[in-house]
């Protein structure tokens, strides 16, 4: 799994999640997408759970080789005629300049994929070059040269994929009376201060920390929110550069 990931960017677990689990998630999903208003995901007690979820931890451990904290997690219940999602990636930093730090995305899929709704689409490798977050959407869900399709999982499939990965999420027909559920969880490597997950994070990290201790979970500095800064005001202030942003730093004004 490591040299998979090391060269690749993604590894594969087939039933990575029990019948049990892939129930009571299904049902958790389903509320949150029915709930009006809707609530974030981590607030349901499964999904939430899902971020210090042992099988979840043994990987990322491997992956990370020391300390990570908990990014986000996200939610979906993909029904027949579901739109796709153009190629994106989603590493997190302002500017995009380097990957010198891992951040990793676990995509569960709890009922699989058969080839209908939506297939996962990825270009292996691609982690490598940074680039703008959307630098890619304006070609869609095309096929893009190395990129490969996953459409055939069994259900409680999980995915662990580098989070630089270019992927997208090709529409497909078909798929009535039996929806895709989906979840998202992210993490990053301790070392640097990373960029908030939008405007909850202090309440969500909070939240989960006191569920997580709770639990008997061991390992609160997976909801250290020292560990990330402001990306609202982050994007604020890179919307206005102008010209070679390293050219403003300290070190090159001094040489």
């Amino acid at each position: 799994m490591l040299e998979t990931f090391a060269e690749q960017g993604y590894a594969i677990f087939p039933e990575f999640l029990s019948k049990e689990e892939i129930d009571s998630l299904k049902a958790a999903v389903d509320c949150h997408a029915d709930a009006q208003p809707r609530r974030h995901a981590y607030e349901y007690d499964e999904l939430g759970a899902l971020a210090w979820h042992p099988g979840v931890t043994e990987i990322v451990d491997e992956l990370m080789g020391g300390r990570y904290v908990f990014h986000h997690i996200h939610a979906a219940r993909h029904d027949a005629g579901m739109k796709g999602v153009a190629w994106h990636q989603d590493y997190e930093q302002f500017p995009q300049t380097n990957r010198a730090q891992l951040m990793v995305h676990v995509f569960f899929y709890l009922n699989g994929l058969n080839g209908t709704i939506g297939d996962l689409l990825l270009v292996p490798g691609s982690f490598r070059y940074p680039t703008d977050t959307r630098a890619l959407s304006l070609l869609g869900q095309d096929d893009l040269p190395g990129s490969i399709t996953v459409s055939d999982l069994p259900p409680g499939s999980a995915l662990v994929v580098h989070s630089a990965m270019w992927h997208a999420r090709r529409a497909k027909p078909g798929g009535e009376g039996n929806p895709r559920f989906f979840i998202d969880t992210s993490y990053c490597q301790s070392g640097i201060k990373w960029p908030s997950y939008k405007a909850e994070v202090p309440g969500m990290l909070n939240n989960l920390l006191e569920r997580h201790l709770a639990a008997g979970g061991d390992r609160p500095w997976l909801f250290d929110g020292s560990q990330f800064f402001d990306a609202a005001r982050a994007r604020n202030l890179t919307a206005t550069l102008e010209g070679s942003v390293l050219l403003d730093l300290p070190e090159w004004q001094a040489s």
